[in-house]
């Protein structure tokens, strides 16, 4: 149906188009997205016990297809003597060896199940924000719709409803072909690489002419716009305004802070990757995350390669998506840092919690001593009086013990501010680093319109 839609002339397609965009979520994604969303209704009210029970049998579906069906994992079980059915417990995944982005490279044709028509594989990538891109396929028929019903689901937590038309604004990766602003249906999107002092003032006069519902942001991005209309004492009036979604990067305290203020309404942050293996959400009575069991199996483990297990105790994400059979991701090292919680919360979801996320491995500096040190320990977990005169900022690393912090100044900056950020970071590494403080006119994005925190140059590995 679709391919035939896009070959309709523009004077038919954009009238087809305007009526799609009236249609709710609920009815315009089909019937996989309706059966995905239903089921996760009723999967939160499941027990902790129902929970488990749900997502072994799924986990144990996924490793016989993959035993009979992908010859990489053939062959992974048979080197170990292993059946699926040796996997009895989550404890027992254990006995499967972690799947990393280099194995995946090397073995990209092992990994796709026999099962699978080429017509049926759809392509994805990664950023690349560890270094290089990774390639992996999904199931073109049911990807989208399925991922839509898991992120909605999420959202229904500050109130968005698949059953009636949000109007969003999208401040995200997107390439706007004309200016900063394009129309997309109920959307309006809003480039990320635009972000200046000369034109912030038209992106706060768009959001309000448009009135969404919701705002989809970079933290990144949406930060610069509360730190402008802090800055100028002013507010945005968009009476609809319902919350602040963030995404594909970490929400770091001070950001929520800053954007709370500004636009005065509740900051929703959900976790996810472009491999599909783990999805969290925030709660609405809290700041933790919620991971979605139904999504995915999740181990956390840490530096001693042991399952995680304290209060607080950080480890990486390692994952086993339970949906995509056509490539399926079995213990896959995400390279992000998450804090474990024991807590249950009150909102009566048996989902496990998470208290928050550490970013990736790459987002921590090594100093003169070889200690590895966090970008939240460093930068994020301090309160800098510096900061308020700060658009935006990045640090830089190529040597063992030495930093470059490049600045966008939101203020100028005195030699006063520019002695607090040299210091207090040399304080926090116990003197462990050289600082070196550049002030920029601008500050490059990703591809995708992220903005990294840290360039990391070196090989953590060694370290």
């Amino acid at each position: 149906m679709k391919q035939y839609i896009k070959k309709l002339p523009k004077e038919v397609l954009q009238p087809f188009k305007f009526v799609r965009d009236l249609v709710p979520d609920y009815y315009r994604y089909g019937k996989v997205f309706r059966n995905v969303y239903n089921e996760l209704e009723a999967c939160e009210k499941l027990a902790n016990f129902q929970h488990e029970e749900y997502q072994l049998k799924q986990l144990q579906n996924l490793l016989k297809y993959s035993y009979e069906n992908v010859n990489y994992y053939k062959k992974i079980f048979d080197e170990r003597n292993l059946k699926p059915d040796d996997i009895k417990s989550f404890k027992d995944l254990t006995k499967l060896p972690y799947l990393t982005k280099d194995i995946i490279r090397e073995n990209i044709d092992d990994l796709i199940s026999k099962n699978c028509s080429e017509k049926d594989l759809l392509y994805l990538t990664t950023g690349g924000s560890s270094g290089t891109p990774l390639g992996f396929y999904e199931d073109k028929k049911v990807a989208k719709s399925r991922e839509w019903a898991f992120t909605t689901h999420l959202w229904k937590r500050i109130g968005y409803d698949v059953r009636k038309c949000s109007r969003f604004v999208i401040l995200r990766g997107h390439n706007v072909k004309k200016g900063i602003s394009e129309y997309n249906g109920r959307n309006l999107i809003l480039s990320s690489y635009h972000l200046s002092d000369e034109n912030i003032g038209q992106y706060i006069a768009l959001i309000e002419k448009f009135n969404p519902d919701f705002i989809q942001a970079y933290p990144s991005s949406i930060d610069i716009l509360a730190k402008y209309l802090i800055e100028n004492g002013k507010t945005i009036h968009a009476n609809k305004l319902k919350g602040i979604i963030c995404a594909s990067e970490k929400l770091y305290d001070i950001q929520r802070i800053n954007i709370i203020e500004a636009f005065k309404v509740r900051v929703f942050s959900f976790y996810g990757h472009t491999e599909h293996c783990c999805i969290a959400g925030e709660c609405e009575k809290n700041n933790y995350y919620h991971i979605q069991s139904e999504y995915g199996v999740v181990e956390l483990i840490n530096d001693n390669n042991e399952q995680v297990k304290e209060e607080n105790e950080k480890g990486e994400i390692v994952a086993t998506n339970l949906n995509n059979y056509v490539m399926p991701f079995i213990r896959y090292k995400t390279g992000d840092i998450a804090i474990n919680s024991l807590s249950n919360c009150s909102c009566g979801r048996n989902y496990r919690l998470i208290k928050g996320l550490e970013g990736r491995e790459l987002e921590q500096i090594v100093t003169h001593s070889g200690a590895k040190v966090s970008l939240t320990a460093l930068i994020f977990a301090q309160h800098f009086y510096a900061f308020s005169k700060i658009q935006t900022m990045q640090l830089e690393q190529m040597e063992k013990g030495k930093i470059i912090v490049k600045i966008v100044e939101q203020q100028i900056l005195d030699q006063k501010d520019i002695s607090e950020i040299v210091n207090k970071l040399k304080i926090a590494t116990n003197d462990g680093l050289d600082v070196d403080i550049q002030i920029v006119r601008n500050i490059e994005r990703t591809k995708r319109g992220k903005h990294n925190f840290l360039l990391q140059h070196l090989n953590l590995k060694n370290y």
